[in-house]
């Protein structure tokens, strides 16, 4: 019998360890691996990202502000949000970078990691494994643009 017992607490143990593994990936699951969204920087100013207050379970930790409820924010930064609009859509690019980077007004970057695909809210949104790299078909874009310039021109001369 007191085999039994051990065998059913060792069982149980192992249900529950699957069970909080199964909630943490449940927490994540919706995120996804982002990669390659090239994004221009069109100027906006970055902020510093204060990250959600996780429970013990990985739930977010509400308060209540000015009688709603809200998510609970660390009082300890870890980055800085940066945010660029995805070439050829405009689609909101938010991306979190552990440190202030030199970014060039229009510039072109590489960016990637883990986070969100907020399609109601046209934006993505990347928090984790955060990636930047400045692209460069500056020239390229400059091509496209002078052709569909010159495009019009022609149209309005022959008039």
């Amino acid at each position: 019998m007191l085999e039994e017992q051990t065998n059913g607490l060792s069982q149980l143990r192992k249900l529950q360890a699957l069970q909080a593994q199964k909630k943490a990936q449940a927490k994540t699951s919706s995120m996804v691996k982002l990669e390659n969204i090239v994004g221009v920087y069109l100027g906006t100013e970055p902020t510093e990202h204060f990250p959600k207050i996780l429970d013990s379970n990985g739930n977010k930790v509400q308060e209540e502000k000015n009688g709603r409820k809200v998510d609970k924010r660390s009082e300890t930064s870890d980055g800085w949000t940066y945010t660029f609009a995805e070439f050829a859509t405009c689609k909101t690019i938010k991306i979190v970078l552990p440190q202030r980077v030199n970014v060039q007004l229009m510039g072109a970057y590489k960016l990637g990691g883990l986070g969100y695909d907020i399609k109601s809210g046209n934006m993505y949104f990347i928090e984790k494994d955060t990636t930047i790299q400045i692209t460069r078909f500056e020239h390229d874009i400059y091509v496209i643009a002078k052709i569909e310039i010159s495009g019009l021109l022609e149209l309005g001369s022959s008039r």
